[in-house]
């Protein structure tokens, strides 16, 4: 089992944090595709660079970017181009378009689950491409003809898709190397990940021919009350975004079925919808407490299937978060290798 990182600081701390992942033996890290106002973020290829290039064994991944603010022959060549800073250790995480990074842009939000679609094909099809063979496509939204990458990518990039209600379920069980969902309990993560691989045997392929992750707030300390008031509340807004989620574990029954770019632009809905969501629900979605409590947390999502772990610490506070990230490798993921 895998047990990776989401990184969380900016310049120049953000190197810092990748290189102390590596350190500390983790597996890898991902950095989010995150543009909203003023949020002070670092472009995402930009940064996927840096941390390449300052790191030799840490896999590095986006999580999660969208075909929507980047025409996927974009994508293509900034991810083959990176092909020859990081070979064989990238990992493209593509999700549909969550609206956080689009509403204020005037990017459209429709027809999400086709544009993936399209825009995952695209890409495959250029880094497939070649000048005797190249790649002609032609979809609702995108368009090739007679194209390849400019760059071909130097090693294979497996494409992770970040996925939940039923057609993006069935486009990362028919297109996907990875499925990439955050806040799952281990009940929903097992029923989900059943249903991607009865639609993987119908597409006619092979469970192995998928690696299960699953990104969670992680919180390695015994909380006080209002740390764990702090990661519940993230749990429970998480959840409210995630519907098919909710309706999975039998909850929920009053959700309007809006997803996270509808309750966006929805705030005072978005937290109606929070409270909700139940305490214990929410509880189980979260990876916290002493190192035992953390790896027995791991483990019921390793037995609901789940092969690889992303760490989310975004509630961590900032004086905690080396020593975090120096719990996780050296401490959990010992036990967690062995799950």
């Amino acid at each position: 089992m895998r047990l990776s990182w989401c990184l969380s600081s900016s310049f120049p701390e953000l190197l810092k944090e990748a290189r102390l992942c590596e350190t500390v033996d983790l597996d890898g890290v991902w950095y989010s595709d995150y543009q909203a106002p003023f949020s002070e973020t670092i472009e995402l290829y930009v940064a996927l660079t840096s941390v390449a290039l300052r790191t030799r064994r840490v896999f590095v991944g986006s999580f999660v970017t969208d075909v929507l603010r980047r025409h996927p022959m974009v994508a293509a060549h900034a991810y083959a181009s990176l092909s020859y800073i990081a070979p064989q250790r990238l990992i493209l995480g593509l999700g549909a378009g969550a609206g956080t990074s689009h509403l204020s842009y005037g990017i459209k939000l429709h027809d999400l689950a086709t544009k993936l679609k399209e825009g995952l094909k695209v890409i495959k099809s250029l880094w497939k491409a070649s000048p005797e063979k190249p790649a002609d496509f032609k979809g609702r939204h995108f368009t090739l003809e007679r194209a390849g990458s400019p760059l071909k990518p130097a090693s294979i990039i497996p494409i992770y898709i970040a996925s939940y209600g039923p057609k993006m379920i069935e486009i990362t069980a028919e297109l996907a190397e990875g499925w990439l969902p955050e806040s799952h309990t281990p009940l929903t993560y097992k029923i989900t990940l059943d249903k991607i691989y009865f639609l993987m045997r119908r597409f006619g392929r092979e469970a192995e021919e998928l690696e299960p992750c699953l990104a969670a707030i992680f919180y390695p300390f015994e909380p006080d009350t209002e740390s764990y008031q702090r990661i519940l509340n993230a749990a429970k807004h998480y959840l409210a975004t995630y519907p098919d989620v909710l309706w999975a574990a039998g909850y929920g029954r009053n959700h309007p079925g809006l997803r996270t770019q509808h309750l966006m632009a929805k705030p005072n809905l978005w937290d109606e919808l929070a409270n909700e969501v139940p305490d214990d629900l929410a509880d189980s979605t979260i990876i916290y407490g002493k190192v035992e409590e953390c790896i027995n947390r791991i483990a019921h999502f390793r037995d609901a299937g789940c092969q690889h772990i992303i760490l989310e610490p975004y509630w961590i506070e900032k004086s905690k978060l080396k020593e975090a990230i120096r719990i996780a490798g050296n401490k959990i993921k010992p036990s967690v290798q062995s799950l």
